[in-house]
């Protein structure tokens, strides 16, 4: 498990975005290491119940003898049967604020079997922490977590979520530093959960902005093989998208051409408004696997484009995340081009889509 555990400043960053709606609390964390988000609740609500837990018995140890109001346990939360042989089980349905700092780390790619609603899913080991705790919520309970970004935006954990949604208000708080853990830089957010009122019918369909033609690349950089220019085209990588324009690398290479007018972005790193560039009217290139593009009908709809994701530039790089370095992935760039887009699409025919051959 990971030992990178919450900093005072970030745990009442955490719980004061809170609004509990009584005045007698019950609060959990279920991950809660040295207890540094129940000291954070603590000082904001004195009175209320704490209860404790971790897989670590030297934390809950310490926990008992410096808290020993508090209502400990040690178990294995993501084991329903360490769960229920514990002391957690009189929680069950018990609890107002779950607050959350759990493990996110993938090294090894282990994902958990989790049930929400109807459905079973295998999921991230942050994101079983957080189906895991809904069980312990009252009707209308909360949950607070600290999460890795990885954990919003990965495609392993999309149907867990899009099953939550149907319960709960899910709200991205804010992006943390990535200096907010000691000994580690990755990129995490706060994030709330509120039950909805009303939870959304299973079969309900909510609809999704009309989808854009996004293409990627396909040339990897470090297994690219040259060629002449009789054989090959320009091949484009991150680098070569500069300050609004397509530079020319001088390397070609065999792969998908792309013809322009299209608009071009990094699939991958820091983005900037600089490295939206417009690939001009005719020009033929080969993308590496770190550049997408969109194909258009005109010079003058691709610079209407440029300049329409450059007005909302806050936005379109939000769309950015990952745990490590940011990225975006082909849905959620066609996504938020189509919400910043004047009526949520573009006017791509079939043509312009199969430019990209």
């Amino acid at each position: 498990m990971d030992s990178f555990y919450t900093s005072p400043e970030l745990a009442d960053a955490l719980v004061g975005l809170a609004t509990p709606r009584r005045r007698k609390l019950s609060i959990a964390d279920f991950a809660c290491g040295e207890g540094s988000l129940l000291l954070a609740a603590e000082r904001r609500w004195p009175s209320a119940s704490m209860i404790a837990n971790d897989v670590s018995a030297a934390s809950v140890a310490g926990l008992r003898k410096s808290r020993p109001k508090w209502r400990t346990a040690c178990s294995d939360f993501l084991n329903p049967r360490s769960v229920l042989s514990s002391s957690l089980r009189k929680h069950l349905a018990g609890v107002d604020l779950v607050l959350l700092n759990p493990p996110f780390s993938r090294r090894t790619r282990q994902t958990f079997e989790v049930a929400a609603g109807d459905e079973v899913f295998h999921a991230s080991i942050a994101m079983a922490f957080v189906v895991n705790s809904i069980p312990f919520l009252r009707p209308d309970g909360a949950i607070l977590a600290v999460l890795p970004d990885g954990c919003l935006v990965s495609k392993h954990d999309e149907p867990v979520w899009r099953a939550l949604r149907k319960q709960f208000k899910v709200e991205v708080i804010r992006d943390n530093a990535r200096s907010a853990f000691q000994g580690v830089r990755a990129r995490t957010c706060l994030v709330r959960m509120t039950k909805l009122s009303m939870p959304l019918p299973a079969t309900e369909h909510v609809a999704s902005p009309t989808a854009l033609a996004i293409v990627r690349g396909c040339v990897q950089m470090h297994s690219r093989k040259v060629v002449s220019s009789r054989i090959g085209k320009p091949l484009i990588h991150t680098n070569h998208l500069q300050n609004g324009a397509v530079t020319s690398s001088g390397v070609y290479v065999v792969g998908a051409v792309l013809t322009g007018p299209a608009l071009l972005f990094p699939r991958v790193g820091l983005v900037t408004p600089g490295k939206l560039c417009v690939l001009s009217k005719g020009r033929r290139v080969t993308l590496s696997d770190c550049v997408l593009g969109v194909a258009c009908e005109s010079e003058t709809e691709v610079e209407l484009l440029r300049k329409m994701v450059l007005a909302d530039w806050p936005t379109f790089a939000s769309a950015y995340r990952g745990t490590g370095a940011p990225y975006i992935t082909l849905e959620r760039a066609s996504r938020v081009l189509c919400n910043i887009s004047t009526d949520g699409r573009l006017l791509l025919t079939e043509a312009s889509r199969e430019a990209f051959t």
